[in-house]
């Protein structure tokens, strides 16, 4: 199988299993409560709208989107499962052998980054509740990176 073949099949999966599986260990959580519109603006250097849900009965993801943007620029949150962590960093480790890179994050008991050319991911466990966060923008990514990791210090006490 090609290097850009299995890197579809892995991405496919883990989209597929994302809108399949429980979300988090608790199900009242609400994604968009666990960060405030102040810390997202302060941890991305650009100013926000309050937080949305993407389907307003799906309390797990949330995206905050640039107030004042031009091109892309939004952040996501979406918890999961410890379980979901483990699932995905499995398949991180095996889209990294075929070309994206996979480095420790240092948060919560156990996390790492996600980078797939300019695209950047933290994902995050704690008990049995994980996240992952993401910023979109088109800025280096050690920059997405110290982003994402300042606002999962925010969110990992509230898990």
């Amino acid at each position: 199988m090609k290097t850009g073949m299995l890197l579809g099949v892995a991405c496919a999966a883990i989209a597929v299993s994302t809108m399949s599986l429980p979300s988090s260990a608790k199900d009242d959580a609400d994604a968009c409560a666990l960060l405030t519109t102040a810390q997202v603006s302060a941890a991305v250097r650009f100013p926000v709208a309050e937080g949305k849900h993407v389907t307003p009965t799906f309390l797990k993801t949330c995206t905050w989107t640039g107030s004042n943007s031009t091109g892309a620029q939004f952040v996501t949150l979406n918890l999961q499962t410890g379980t979901f962590f483990d699932g995905a960093k499995k398949q991180a480790i095996l889209m990294a052998a075929a070309g994206g890179t996979m480095k420790p994050a240092g948060v919560g008991q156990d996390s790492y980054y996600f980078v797939e050319g300019t695209q950047v991911a933290l994902w995050v466990k704690k008990g049995g509740g994980s996240f992952k966060i993401a910023v979109y923008k088109q800025i280096p990514v050690d920059q997405k990176e110290e982003m994402e990791l300042a606002l999962a210090k925010d969110v990992v006490p509230k898990l």
